[in-house]
């Protein structure tokens, strides 16, 4: 199966403008306010990747699960097939054997569709770690009751905004380092080690804070669409949430990118 590797966005004025401020030692905020105002192209290669839909789709299926009575039938109708002895490192392997299986069955990976798969996978252990006891190693009960609470409105909503806030994060580093690549060449996004931190740090920082505006709006959705569909949710109505969520994110970093340059 091929590996689909996407080429350099177009050298737009908004991401020269991002180069141009890099290569004049400017402050790393206003470097990371200008990646996102760059990033309407970025946006449309992730919404239109399968990876990204189908980890979103995934992701739903999840929270669908832990609300029936066939729980573990219900994952394995996914391809997510868990050990009787399951642990948060068991947890995470199977969802990305399961993305792995259904993405090379349909023609191979694309480099956006890792990141949806790391984003979905960091999403879940970041989420689970905390419901776990923290002075005895967690049994597989202990797993399965923190996968079961994914059912609720509330936690479907966490679930949802840790995942695009790490996808998000990690799409536009991906494009702004392809980008710099033609201009700067590998390894020389900044002078120093220490600036490259600081503007991951403060992207980073604009995507957790955006990704506020998602939680919300998943958890209502989840919940509405559980609701009118009988117990389920169907492909059709995930790819629609995926992709309004998405605009969600993208109108959010960029109203605060614009607030930030004031």
């Amino acid at each position: 199966m091929g590996h689909v590797r996407l080429g350099s966005l177009p050298r737009s004025k908004a991401w020269k403008e991002v180069v141009g401020l890099i290569t004049a030692g400017a402050d790393v905020s206003q470097i990371a306010n200008a990646t996102i105002r760059a990033a309407d192209k970025a946006f449309s290669f992730v919404l239109n990747d399968e990876g990204f839909t189908e980890a979103v789709w995934l992701m739903t299926q999840l929270a669908i699960a832990a609300k029936k009575e066939n729980f573990g039938e219900h994952l394995q109708s996914l391809g997510v097939n868990l050990p009787q002895d399951t642990s948060l490192p068991d947890l995470a392997a199977a969802v990305s054997e399961a993305l792995d299986n259904k993405l090379e069955s349909n023609g191979g990976r694309s480099d956006l569709g890792e990141m949806s798969q790391r984003a979905l996978v960091g999403a879940l252990v970041e989420h689970i770690s905390p419901k776990l006891p923290s002075l005895f190693a967690p049994g597989p009960d202990d797993v399965r009751a923190a996968l079961a609470a994914l059912g609720k409105k509330r936690e479907f909503g966490e679930l949802s905004r840790t995942f695009f806030a790490k996808l998000t994060n990690e799409s536009m580093n991906y494009f702004l380092s392809k980008t710099l690549a033609t201009h700067l060449g590998e390894g020389q996004r900044f002078a120093t080690m220490n600036e490259m931190g600081q503007f991951e740090k403060a992207l980073n920082m604009h995507c957790k804070e955006a990704s506020l505006i998602v939680e919300q709006f998943s958890a209502d959705w989840f919940s509405k669409h559980r609701y009118e569909e009988g117990g389920d949710i169907s492909r059709e109505s995930s790819n629609g949430f995926a992709s309004y969520a998405l605009k969600k994110m993208k109108d959010e970093l960029k109203e605060g990118a614009r607030a930030d340059a004031r």
